[in-house]
């Protein structure tokens, strides 16, 4: 185990942290593949995450679990703590960043952002009181400059990642499966 990082699984002391806005790099690999003329300013989030990571390790935040969200996106990396972990993950929908780009192929495509690839964006579970030295340390980087909280840890669904949306309805949000999960690089 790294210095700054537990080992422990993730719990009800904890809070999931998205370290920038999702889906860009999937979502520019799809349109590139279905030949989609775009006038935006859409590019893949690929970037080295190392002087981050190293920021916050010596920043002293009580890191319990990250990963990158590549393959599956922010979903699977969620519904894989979950099961391993015995938790709820509890997503505010509108705490998610996604660009109006990416929302837009979102659209086009019947796809959800939280589903799609990203190359240069991680997930991040920390203690309670270590989410405002997190956040600070994140948004140092201009690329994190939007790094928030996005949900929290309960028990309400054991296993399971539950997002709420802003009219306060709840659904499931599952694993991705099928045409988003092959490598698309």
């Amino acid at each position: 185990v790294k210095k700054g990082i537990s080992s422990n699984n993730i719990s009800e002391d904890d809070v999931i942290l998205l370290s920038r806005d999702i889906g860009c790099h999937g979502a520019t690999i799809f349109a590139a593949r279905e030949g989609i003329e775009l006038t935006s300013n859409l590019k893949s989030d690929c970037a080295s995450l190392t002087l981050q990571v190293q920021a916050l390790i010596e920043a002293g935040v009580e890191i319990t679990a990250m990963r990158d969200a590549t393959r599956g996106g922010v979903s699977a990396v969620l519904n894989e703590w979950a099961k391993q972990s015995q938790i709820c993950i509890e997503v505010q929908e509108q705490s998610i960043p996604v660009s109006a780009e990416v929302h837009g192929i979102c659209e086009m495509l019947g796809f959800e952002a939280l589903n799609l690839a990203n190359e240069g964006t991680f997930v991040l579970a920390v203690k309670k009181e270590s989410e405002a030295k997190a956040l600070e340390v994140l948004h140092r980087f201009e690329n994190a400059s939007n790094a928030t909280k996005i949900a929290s840890v309960t028990q309400q669904y054991v296993g399971k990642v539950v997002l709420l949306s802003s009219y306060g309805t709840k659904r499931f949000l599952e694993t991705p499966t099928g045409e988003l999960l092959p490598r698309i690089c």
